[in-house]
């Protein structure tokens, strides 16, 4: 039975099976506009694609709609309930900076070789005027990408991944007009830069734990997840910039291992933040 979820309104719905999914069709809790993700997918997409019209999504909605609609009190159905009792809050968690941190370090011993890896290809392509500010956020998202499918299955980092360019524009054009903003904001007395930076903290965990998230919806996610943690991501960014600092000392070598712990542990913390989502 395929387990699909349905992103609406900046929360992700589910899982449902085929039948749900056409149940809300009719009732309309649902549209074939709607993006949906299933797993084998590379990213979200609409319900009326090829991937989910092959499973016989929305074939019936059209016959089924003309029943209901000669039925219009009948009781809401099993679908629509479930559309509300299974709706995944977007934050409502919290997280330990302490134990962020072991988890991410705890990634970058699993993977070493290829988190190191992937600190020299950033530094060298972040050396490259234009083109180093474009890809090394990309680079990052993947790198969190990464991240999450170990934490999700124990999948081992591919160095390859970070050259995913997949959903390239939102990697590329959101951290650039997040950045862009903050900028603005640290000009006008620094105080709105710093919330606009803690508001925003989480825009490369979700692009990269939700593949093909426009960059302004990601921010949306954002705002929401840090919500009621924003003093917590201020002190755990302290924290991140003293150890980079500290381990910058001994001729920068220390941030082969701090820079992909502290992306590790930033992407950990956003997982508990999101809660259940």
């Amino acid at each position: 039975m395929s387990a699909i979820h349905i992103s609406k309104n900046g929360q992700q719905l589910g899982p449902y099976s085929v039948e749900q999914i056409n149940e809300m069709l009719v009732q309309h809790q649902a549209t074939l506009t709607d993006n949906a993700w299933m797993e084998g997918m590379q990213g979200w997409e609409p319900l009326n694609s090829g991937a989910f019209a092959d499973l016989g999504i929305g074939q019936s909605a059209a016959s089924d709609t003309a029943e209901v609609s000669t039925q219009p009190s009948q009781a809401p159905t099993q679908a629509s309930s479930a559309l509300v009792e299974t709706a995944v809050p977007i934050g409502g968690g919290s997280f330990s900076i302490g134990d962020s941190l072991s988890e991410g370090f705890g990634f970058f011993k699993a993977n070493a070789g290829a988190s190191i890896l992937f600190v020299i290809i950033s530094m060298v392509i972040g050396a490259i005027p234009v083109v180093g500010l474009l890809l090394v956020p990309l680079m990052s998202i993947n790198f969190m990408s990464g991240v999450k499918r170990y934490r999700n299955n124990g999948t081992p980092m591919d160095v390859g991944q970070l050259f995913d360019f997949s959903h390239a524009v939102d990697k590329i054009v959101g951290p650039l007009v997040v950045g862009i903003l903050i900028m603005i904001g640290m000009i006008f007395l620094i105080v709105p830069g710093i919330i606009l930076a803690l508001m925003w903290a989480f825009l490369y965990c979700v692009l990269a734990d939700r593949p093909g998230t426009s960059f302004t919806e990601a921010m949306k996610i954002s705002a929401a997840v840090t919500k009621g943690n924003r003093l917590s991501i201020f002190l755990f960014m302290i924290v991140c910039s003293l150890l980079a600092f500290v381990s910058a000392l001994p001729l920068g070598l220390g941030l082969l291992v701090t820079i992909p712990m502290i992306q590790a542990a930033m992407y950990c913390a956003y997982e508990s933040c999101k809660g259940n989502s």
